[in-house]
């Protein structure tokens, strides 16, 4: 497939890719469920990185049964991040601020297009002063939405920015977002995180890059040339 190299948008996956909370939730979790007497591991985690809450619920309550309160545990976990990040600040990914402010003076549309929900959204941008205003549009899972690897998130955001599907590049950490920036037609770029790149995740992606801070030449090369496929 050939585009034009016209870049409409770039929308941006969250935990993991703007904020290094990834690795702060997984912590949390494996906190929360030394409380409720579970032995939660990161091989545990992994499988529910990228993915909205009822699938995490049903992937959690098949590792450790149907007795397991997801939402008791998950409650507990939010309870412990957010502590976290009250004491020590936001965790901001490198390069973060760089590449949105040349987005900015190359006018071109951003969005956040998470799993998370809108609570959550707000709480880690109202820790990262001056970071919303970088946004033009906030699109979040909600009941009765089909959450990552179906395309619906960032499907909605590209009609939030009034921008075609094959124009928004997608930045993602997780599979399950590159999956579903590939089934919506975007041009997805991975910046791993906790999950290596696979031979799978190297056949959908346009390119992967080793962090926020190498993304600008990536974008400046897609505007000029386009992308053959």
């Amino acid at each position: 497939m050939v585009t034009t190299g016209i870049l409409d948008a770039v929308l941006f996956d969250m935990d993991g890719l703007m904020f290094d909370t990834e690795t702060l939730n997984l912590s949390g979790w494996i906190e929360a469920g030394k409380k409720h007497g579970c032995n939660i591991t990161e091989e545990d985690i992994r499988p529910q990185i990228g993915v909205a809450v009822p699938t995490a619920r049903r992937l959690m309550t098949e590792q450790f049964g149907p007795d397991f309160d997801f939402d008791a545990v998950r409650n507990d976990r939010i309870a412990w991040s957010h502590a976290w990040i009250e004491k020590n600040g936001m965790p901001e990914k490198p390069g973060l601020r760089e590449l949105l402010a040349w987005l900015e003076r190359e006018g071109i549309r951003t969005a956040i297009s998470t799993s998370s929900g809108h609570e959550t959204v707000d709480f880690y941008l109202a820790h990262a002063p001056g970071l919303a205003r970088y946004f033009d549009a906030v699109v979040t899972w909600e009941p009765g939405m089909q959450g990552k690897p179906a395309p619906d998130l960032f499907l909605a955001a590209a009609r939030r920015l009034d921008a075609r599907p094959e124009g928004c590049v997608v930045l993602e950490d997780s599979y399950n977002g590159i999956r579903a920036a590939h089934a919506a037609g975007m041009i997805p770029i991975m910046v791993p995180d906790r999950l290596p790149p696979t031979p799978e995740m190297l056949s959908l992606v346009y390119q992967k890059a080793d962090g926020l801070d190498a993304v600008v030449p990536i974008l400046e090369r897609l505007r000029g040339q386009g992308r053959t496929r």
